[in-house]
């Protein structure tokens, strides 16, 4: 279990095919961040729900799966692709941003961006129309593992708000036009649609 707060970022530092099914992501870190983490730790890289291989203070090892990269953004990474890093919650920490599970819905695509002051208003098509009943204005979702709020629903898009802190902390930044992100939309949501 995540909050959708990022805690650092880092860097594809290479991808490996390991066979024709899996291929195998080292992630590194300017600072120490894996310093306190173990093999078989979770870790929420750009929204994906992660467990790593191999570590060392600096990096760490993960391996993908055939579902995870044929249904994530995982699949575009590349060499110096940078990604949002996440560890699980520990039960005695404070929490904030809102539940995220770590395993994504689906992929949107960028489709709009408008600056109003210091606020980038991002507006997101998802790729599978059938998310957007799971997406509510004023509700949560996680985009490439980031805690947002739901500023306005449309019928095929909605919009978020990135504010200076997030823009800084995360690599929602480097958002383009046509860019992919990984969506997760609230839990809630996805319990209560399933039984409409």
């Amino acid at each position: 279990m995540f909050t959708g707060i990022t805690q650092t970022k880092g860097k594809i530092e290479q991808i490996l095919q390991k066979n024709s099914h899996e291929v195998e992501l080292k992630i590194a870190t300017v600072d120490a961040y894996f310093n306190d983490s173990k093999v078989g730790d979770s870790i929420m890289v750009d929204g994906v729900c992660l467990t790593i291989t191999e570590v060392s203070s600096h990096s760490a090892l993960f391996d993908i799966m055939v579902p995870t990269f044929n249904t994530t953004t995982i699949r575009y990474f590349e060499a110096g692709t940078i990604v949002n890093l996440e560890k699980a919650i520990l039960v005695a920490e404070r929490f904030d941003g809102h539940f995220v599970l770590g395993h994504v819905d689906g992929i949107a695509k960028v489709v709009r961006i408008e600056k109003i002051s210091e606020t980038i208003l991002t507006s997101l098509q998802p790729l599978e129309p059938t998310l957007m009943k799971q997406i509510i204005s004023k509700g949560s979702i996680s985009i490439s593992g980031v805690s947002l709020t739901v500023i306005q629903v449309k019928s095929t898009e909605f919009q978020i708000g990135l504010i200076p802190a997030t823009l800084k902390n995360t690599n929602l930044s480097e958002l383009t036009i046509g860019k992919y992100v990984n969506l997760e939309t609230d839990i809630l949501a996805k319990y209560i649609t399933q039984r409409i």
